[in-house]
């Protein structure tokens, strides 16, 4: 992980003595270890899938509903590769025989060592790459002997929008260059085992934002286009305003974070021992947005994210999913909005969905 550039933010950190973009280091960090039955049926089918949550991300989404674990500096428990794979190891056989890595752009090294470690043991569960889809195609290339069936989010066909909900630069080049590489290595078929368990393939999300229906079609414009209309699409409709969201613009009419060595958390915490900061602060490349100018419209349309989503808005995009020409995937009951919230102060963060 020297330097770091395994995701598109291309931060160049040397992690193996600082921190990168995602405010993490080189060690394994562990948000949540849990069986999760609420991925889609083939993920999840009867017993769940073994997911991995590692803390902190390479986006930043005003809406995220993971945000207990997904804000920069969150950091998790530092497990060693012998705990995170004897506690994995633990919950295989309760499982379907399958471990998910959730938001694993910015933990890829970390992620392959666990692997390979499961492998060494004699253990071989399909292994679920869980990712926001901003991501490089060449990581994703890297992983094909690694990973079974790619579970990419595809968020945005407006990058404009994607700048401004998420902190993401070039968000749709991104996603659309590595969505092409999964596809590239496993196809548009989904092979599922005789319990209708995926074993390869790749499932593509897109969650409905409340407001942002022209996003939605444009997604599906892009991937009907570009990749395929015979992909499995997840079509959620789960959407809920996470108490955490804070919608007004910065004060300065930027983007509200510091650079790296700022005060905001770059460079390593005040609790590590100070042999461990080889590096300095002022090697670590800032990161490169543009400015972000916070109009009054913008500040308007961000507004929109306070509510969940219409029933109207989410017909729109299902009669969009099938005017570009899919047949294959899921849709979501409105009634989803109420039932996946997780709490990741819980044991099991996902209790409260449907069993």
């Amino acid at each position: 992980m020297e330097p770091c550039n395994s995701c598109p933010r291309r931060c160049n950190a040397d992690r193996t003595c600082s921190e990168g973009w995602c405010r993490s280091d080189d060690r394994i960090h562990v948000s949540s270890l849990v069986i999760h039955k609420g991925e889609e049926p083939p993920v999840s089918g009867d017993k769940g899938i073994v997911n991995l949550f590692f803390p902190s991300c390479n986006m930043q989404c005003l809406y995220c509903q993971n945000w207990e674990i997904s804000r920069l500096g969150t950091q998790g428990t530092i497990m060693t590769l012998d705990e995170v794979c004897d506690a994995i190891i633990d919950l295989l056989p309760m499982s379907e025989g399958n471990l998910g890595f959730v938001s694993p752009s910015h933990f890829v090294p970390q992620m392959v060592m666990i692997v390979y470690e499961l492998h060494k043991r004699g253990h071989y569960p399909t292994i679920v790459y869980n990712t926001n889809g901003y991501d490089l195609p060449e990581t994703i290339r890297s992983l094909e002997d690694i990973v079974d069936v790619w579970l990419p989010d595809f968020k945005y066909s407006d990058d404009d929008l994607a700048h401004e909900l998420s902190d993401v630069p070039q968000y749709s080049k991104y996603a659309l260059s590595s969505l092409k590489e999964m596809v590239h290595q496993v196809g548009t078929t989904l092979q599922t085992d005789d319990r209708g368990i995926a074993r390869r393939g790749i499932i593509l999300r897109h969650l409905v934002l409340p407001g942002f229906v022209e996003n939605s079609i444009g997604v599906l414009k892009l991937i009907s286009e570009n990749l395929s209309p015979n992909l499995h699409i997840s079509l959620m409709s789960q959407y809920y305003p996470p108490q955490s969201m804070d919608l007004s613009p910065p004060e300065s009419g930027g983007v509200s974070r510091p650079p790296y060595g700022g005060s905001g958390g770059g460079g390593l915490s005040e609790s590590e021992p100070e042999t461990s900061k080889c590096c300095k602060a002022e090697t670590l490349k800032p990161w490169n947005f543009e400015p972000r100018i916070a109009t009054a419209g913008r500040a308007r349309r961000r507004q929109t994210l306070n509510r969940p989503i219409s029933s109207s808005e989410y017909n729109r995009v299902v009669s969009a999913f099938h005017d570009f020409g899919f047949t294959r995937g899921w849709l979501q009951d409105l009634k989803s909005q109420k039932n996946f919230r997780p709490d990741f102060s819980k044991d099991n963060p996902f209790n409260k969905e449907p069993q």
